[in-house]
C-alpha cells in the first residue's frame, strides 16, 4: 500500500510539473508572439513590472521597443516568428514561480532566413495563474539582479544563440 500511495504522490508531482510547463509555455508564446507582431502595449503589459517601474514606466517600455524595432527594421532585419521551447528548471523562490525560457525566433534579413534562440524570464506571483516575462536579451545578470529584486539566485542567463542560416 505504501509502495502504491508513493507511486500515486511521485505520478501527481510529474503531472502538476507537466502542467506548469504547458502553462508556462503557452503564455511565454503569447508573449513572444506579441513582440513579433510588434504588439508592444501588450508586451509592455506582460513585461515583468520591477522593469516596468525601474525603466521610467509603461510609455518608456514602448517606446523603447518601437525604437529597437524601427532600428532593426532599417537594418532590413526582420522578425517572422517565434518558437517557444520547453521552460528549464521551474524554481520557486519567496511564493513566485520563476524560470528560463528558451524562445528560438525566425528572422528574416535580405532574402536569408536565420534562426536565433535567446530566453525570457517568466515569473508568477499567483501560483501560476498570470506571468510577467523579461527579454534577457537586454539584460547582464548584475543589471538582471537590480532590476527583479526578488530573483532566485539559482536563475543565471544563458548565452544568446548564434544567428543560424536556415536553407528554404
Amino acid at each position: 500500500m505504501k509502495i502504491l500511495l508513493s507511486i500515486s504522490v511521485l505520478f501527481l508531482i510529474g503531472f502538476t510539473n507537466l502542467s506548469s510547463q504547458q502553462v508556462i509555455q503557452s503564455k511565454a508564446q503569447e508573449f513572444a508572439d506579441a513582440f513579433v507582431k510588434a504588439e508592444f502595449l501588450k508586451v509592455a503589459e506582460w513585461t515583468h513590472p520591477d522593469v516596468v517601474a525601474k525603466s521610467g514606466g509603461m510609455e518608456y517600455i514602448m517606446e523603447d521597443l518601437k525604437s529597437a524595432r524601427v532600428a532593426t527594421t532599417e537594418q532590413g532585419l526582420v522578425y517572422n516568428s517565434a518558437k517557444v521551447l520547453e521552460p528549464q528548471k521551474i524554481l520557486m523562490h519567496e511564493g513566485e514561480i520563476q524560470t528560463i525560457v528558451p524562445v528560438d525566433y525566425e528572422l528574416q534579413l535580405m532574402d536569408k532566413k536565420y534562426k536565433n534562440t535567446s530566453y525570457i524570464l517568466a515569473i508568477s506571483k499567483d501560483d501560476g495563474e498570470t506571468y510577467s516575462f523579461v527579454n534577457l536579451l537586454q539584460f547582464d545578470q548584475e543589471s538582471l539582479e537590480f532590476f527583479i529584486e526578488n530573483l532566485n539566485p539559482d536563475i543565471k542567463i544563458p548565452n544568446a544563440g548564434d544567428f543560424v542560416e536556415i536553407q528554404n
